[in-house]
């Protein structure tokens, strides 16, 4: 294991919450070059979690993370279901032949939908192939999970025999993830706080493509989730890049989901 503190940022690529209509179809594909453009000004490397399909129906998109920036993939579910009315392993095994038809491997990386995933599907994913997962948020969300006791740092689940949990980043204490629609929720005072924080050594900080740019999904999601989501959502690119800066200001090394394997295995 490395003593190097580790930053790591993951995207996770998918449709705008999943709308059942076209005209609100993965509409934050429209600023894709911005996103691009934000990244490659912070020179720092991408690990992207995508969902199958976005990568049936876009794989020119897809693509285009990986040839304009310094962007590795996972698997993120075949259809983002939040339901969980699904066969796990079927679910998984979907996104699996999506992720090889398009690049030709198997993915070794998987996060589930809002990270929720349940102790017996660990040894699903390891009898799979899957060298690591980053589902664990080790915070508290109502009526979605309650992980407090769970590592701050990667780990192996109880269930599982090697493979490694990598959870999301959180501030130690006040357990907040560092998910940037936590930063748009709290603000600035959120932010200020990440530059003398206590904060684990490895820090996964995830983002959504809707996190930074406004689409007319936004406009279309139900109350309270409406205004959490538009909330500071002016401010979100300006924030991101306050945010970042700050974690490398204070040492953190940027690297990738695999590169956090790698030094953890």
């Amino acid at each position: 294991m490395s003593d190097t503190k580790l930053l790591c940022l993951t995207l996770d690529l998918e449709n705008d919450w999943y709308f059942d209509d076209p005209e609100l179809d993965h509409l934050v594909f429209d600023y894709l070059e911005d996103f691009l453009e934000l990244v490659g000004e912070l020179d720092i490397p991408l690990s992207a979690f995508v969902v199958g399909r976005t990568l049936e129906a876009y794989p020119e998109k897809v693509d285009r993370l990986g040839s304009v920036i310094d962007c590795e993939f996972h698997l993120h579910s075949y259809q983002h279901d939040l339901s969980k009315s699904y066969d796990f392993e079927t679910e998984v095994r979907r996104g699996m032949t999506a992720f090889r038809n398009h690049f030709n491997r198997d993915p070794i990386g998987y996060r589930a939908p809002q990270g929720n995933i349940e102790p017996h599907e660990f040894p699903i994913l390891e009898d799979l192939g899957f060298a690591f997962d980053s589902s664990i948020f080790p915070s508290y969300r109502p009526g979605k999970y309650c992980n407090l006791r769970a590592p701050l740092e990667p780990y192996t689940p109880e269930n599982a025999q090697s493979m490694l949990e990598i959870p999301f980043g959180a501030f130690r204490g006040i357990r907040i993830p560092l998910s940037h629609s936590y930063f748009k929720l709290f603000g600035r005072p959120l932010s200020s706080y990440l530059s003398v924080a206590p904060l684990p050594d490895v820090l996964v900080y995830n983002i959504h493509l809707h996190d930074l740019y406004r689409t007319a999904s936004h406009d279309a999601l139900d109350e309270p989730k409406r205004w959490i989501m538009k909330r500071n959502l002016d401010e979100a690119e300006s924030m991101f890049r306050t945010n970042i800066s700050t974690l490398l200001s204070r040492g953190y090394k940027p690297t990738t989901m695999t590169g956090v394997y790698d030094a953890f295995k």
